[in-house]
């Protein structure tokens, strides 16, 4: 499945913003929770992501539709970027997407001279899981996976 890279910062078209919708609608709802906020919408939760100078939706693109998707924060540094919220479509699950999606988000911090690294607080079983299957360690340093290329 060749997946590309698509960065969302903010955007007005009604079609991705529709595409990221149904991405997040098919999440469990726990992990939307964890912006730390409770019972908030997909919908709300996109703006807010998106209304966030520090974060961007890094999406995997397939035949010009987004199917999968993660956030990225950015802060004012920018040697270190963290990641939450991955989510892919139901519909293109167990294809490789999400592994994907992570591989192409490394290489864009790496292009950058950034880290990338997933605090374990902002990770669901399903991510642990993903993470530990790409080969990925727990870190005591930082409580979370640092991602590197091998």
């Amino acid at each position: 499945m060749p997946v590309l890279l698509q960065t969302l910062h903010d955007t007005s078209d009604p079609a991705l913003l529709e595409q990221l919708s149904k991405i997040y609608h098919d999440a469990e709802p726990e992990r939307l929770s964890q912006s730390g906020q409770e019972n908030v919408t997909v919908e709300n939760f996109i703006q807010n992501v998106l209304a966030d100078e520090t974060r961007s939706f890094y999406c995997a693109l397939f035949n010009e539709r987004l199917i999968g998707a993660l956030v990225i924060h950015k802060p004012g540094d920018d040697t270190q970027w963290a990641m939450s919220h991955l989510c892919v479509r139901k519909v293109t699950r167990r294809r490789g997407v999400g592994s994907r999606l992570l591989a192409l988000t490394l290489q864009a911090a790496k292009d950058e001279g950034a880290a990338l690294i997933a605090p374990a607080d902002a990770l669901m079983t399903p991510d642990h899981i993903i993470l530990q299957r790409m080969g990925y360690q727990l870190t005591e340093q930082s409580d979370g996976y640092l991602l590197n290329h091998r």
